[in-house]
């Protein structure tokens, strides 16, 4: 006997019957974007096209997306790219997806930002803390580390893709093979999560080694503020994103290592604290 799911593709679909046929698995407006990434159309043909006819191995791709959807995927994994200030960035499975959150980071260094100026990345990832800045204000000097060759290989990837030249690319854990220099602005969108907040299912699929950061979350940010007193210029500015509740204790740690500096926090949209702003 056939199973369920033989008998939802075993014949030809229209789009409205396949999206209905499915809604009590994803949302329809979830459903509408993974199928636009089997037709290799924008979301319009699907509002357009309800009564088109799709062959079977359409269907075929569309259900086993559903299902890697079911199982924790994010829609961005899926495209293969995230929209983050303003820009399309690819990501994979050795990168974490852009929140916009993070696009806090993009805007107070942007505000800071001059001519010249040596900025640093620290985790960079998918490049789109770094390269946002960078497509904004393309006179400044820029530096992106990561201590994953496969997320500096995206990276690298999208600094191509927005045509920008002014990025260095170095992979290093932290800043053990950053030579040394006297940068002026520092961001960082290091791990902070705790092994018990792993449990959140909307980051099951991506890299742990870029979202927990020992027992308290703070592991990562501890060994940077050790090393980045020798890569500060007399002037500058270090924007650390944090979990809203690490204030007091990343505050801690801050003024041990760098006792002269001021210390702000933050907030997000969403009124969370969410970076940890440094200056002298």
């Amino acid at each position: 006997m056939a199973s369920r799911q033989e008998n939802r593709i075993n014949s030809k679909k229209t789009i409205k019957q396949l999206i209905d046929k499915y809604q009590s698995d994803l949302p329809r407006d979830e459903l509408e974007q993974v199928l636009t990434l089997v037709l290799h159309k924008k979301i319009e043909y699907i509002y357009k096209n309800p009564d088109k006819l799709l062959p079977r191995t359409s269907i075929l791709s569309f259900q086993k997306l559903v299902k890697k959807r079911l199982t924790g995927w994010s829609l961005a994994s899926l495209r293969g790219f995230k929209e983050f200030y303003g820009i399309d960035f690819l990501v994979n499975r050795c990168t974490l997806v852009p929140r916009p959150e993070s696009e806090l980071l993009v805007e107070v260094a942007l505000k800071n930002i001059k001519k010249d100026f040596k900025i640093l990345d620290i985790g960079t990832g998918s490049g789109c803390l770094i390269l946002s800045v960078a497509k904004n204000f393309p006179s400044a000097k820029y530096t992106a580390v990561d201590i994953s060759s496969s997320a500096l290989k995206i990276a690298r990837t999208n600094a191509r893709k927005l045509k920008l030249k002014n990025t260095k690319f170095i992979q290093s854990n932290l800043l053990a093979k950053v030579p040394e220099n006297k940068f002026d602005i520092i961001i960082a969108n290091l791990p902070y999560l705790t092994p018990k907040q792993m449990s959140e299912p909307s980051i099951q699929k991506e890299p742990k080694s870029a979202l927990v950061s020992g027992k308290d979350g703070l592991k990562h940010y501890q060994e940077l503020l050790g090393q980045l007193p020798k890569y500060l210029n007399k002037k500058y500015l270090i924007l650390l994103e944090i979990d809203p509740n690490q204030k007091d204790p990343i505050e801690k740690l801050i003024k041990n290592t760098l006792p002269a500096s001021k210390v702000s926090f933050l907030k997000d949209l969403a009124g969370n604290i969410r970076v940890a702003k440094i200056n002298s």
